[in-house]
């Protein structure tokens, strides 16, 4: 009776504490963000070259034929984080994940633009 009252209120924390991380985690977002880690490095490339957020939006969604970028508002947690290279610009891309309807959206910033001359590559 003992040791199942014991297992029983140890089970009982393992989904507190998991909440408790996830919450821990978690941050507000307010920024735009898009549907894909392409979607969202074209969205950064088209704010490096002075666009507008808005106008960026604009932009990437006539690439994709439909708006695939906006602006989200929430509470969300970091669900996967990566560095690509996508023709000579270094991007750190990093999907959030929201907590109130589990959206998944993409963000990437530049990180370095790498120029090519010849063999060699200058940073």
């Amino acid at each position: 009776m003992v040791a199942t009252l014991i297992v029983t209120s140890v089970l009982m924390t393992f989904p507190v504490a998991a909440q408790q991380e996830r919450d821990a985690d978690s941050f507000p977002v307010n920024a735009y963000l898009c549907e894909t880690a392409d979607y969202a490095m074209d969205f950064a490339a088209a704010v490096a070259n002075d666009a507008e957020e808005e106008y960026a939006k604009d932009i990437v969604g006539k690439i994709a034929q439909r708006e695939v970028c906006g602006r989200y508002t929430g509470v969300a947690a970091v669900e996967q984080q990566k560095v690509v290279v996508s023709g000579g610009i270094m991007y750190r891309v990093t999907a959030v994940r929201f907590r109130e309807d589990h959206k998944l959206a993409w963000f990437a910033e530049r990180i370095f633009a790498v120029e090519q001359h010849s063999s060699v590559w200058h940073l």
